[in-house]
């Protein structure tokens, strides 16, 4: 049985349809379709991910999204079905691996999951009100939440790895995005996905909460400072936004053609995190 993606390109696809492709929860007949009215791609849980397996490449203009049924060697599957197409199944989830498939086997609800790394699912579905695919976390029992609030269908139960999936380049370290967002969410409860994407929800996070001398954001402040260190400045890192680290910003700035303000923006914050 053939390998369609390796594990960091099956995150990638699932990432894109979270945070590129418009797409609404969809359980009938016309799955994947293009809904002109709603413009917006049909899809429920499982046919998410069998439609990344499948080929979906969000073309409006093709059946299916571009997706084709049964394709690339993948079969159909459903929620709890997925398990016997997996190797290592479990139902610990205190050392999941990137890429794994996630189901609630066992419980009165048929859901289908990915583990994306660093805490995190890819799933579409109806709860907390969504009805689209969403990024959700997950905790070492398997307890699953979105922006800090459960689900009555709360917890998944095994887990497994894909057989369509080549999970050897894995595992997948938080890149320099994720841990902004991560940082962010902790110094001000902005609410962002830790998915590594710099989109426009992290844009307008890092508009709205801009670094400058003096402030108080320690947790940001150090962020800065650590990135900056690493880049090659010298400096302390001691999360006080001093006139050391003014300096050590317009010094970055210069060098990355931005205006030398001394102000971390969303221009500033983008090129850290390159």
């Amino acid at each position: 049985m053939g390998k369609v993606f390796t594990a960091d390109e099956f995150i990638k696809k699932l990432k894109w349809l979270v945070n590129d492709v418009p797409n609404e929860y969809y359980s009938g007949k016309l799955w994947l379709t293009y809904d002109g009215k709603n413009k917006k791609f049909r899809m429920d849980c499982v046919l998410s991910v069998k439609g990344i397996l499948w080929g979906f490449s969000a073309n409006k203009n093709l059946a299916r999204g571009g997706a084709v049924y049964c394709s690339n060697g993948v079969a159909d599957f459903s929620c709890n079905g997925a398990l016997t197409y997996c190797n290592d199944v479990g139902t610990k989830f205190d050392n999941l691996v990137a890429g794994e498939y996630l189901c609630m086997k066992g419980t009165k609800y048929n859901h289908t999951g990915i583990y994306l790394g660093n805490g995190k699912v890819f799933e579409c579905t109806t709860s907390w009100g969504t009805k689209k695919c969403i990024i959700s976390d997950i905790d070492k029992k398997g307890i699953r939440t979105y922006k800090g609030r459960k689900s009555n269908a709360n917890k998944w139960t095994y887990h497994g790895k894909l057989k369509w999936i080549d999970y050897t380049d894995e595992p997948i370290p938080m890149n320099q995005t994720a841990i902004l967002q991560e940082c962010m969410n902790k110094q001000w409860n902005c609410g962002l996905d830790v998915d590594g994407h710099f989109g426009p929800k992290t844009r307008e996070q890092c508009r709205k909460h801009q670094l400058t001398y003096g402030i108080n954001a320690k947790t940001m402040v150090t962020w800065l400072q650590t990135r900056l260190k690493e880049l090659g400045y010298e400096l302390k890192v001691d999360g006080s936004f001093g006139k050391d680290t003014k300096k050590k910003v317009i010094q970055f700035q210069k060098s990355k053609h931005l205006n030398p303000d001394a102000i971390v923006g969303e221009n500033t914050y983008k090129a850290l995190t390159e």
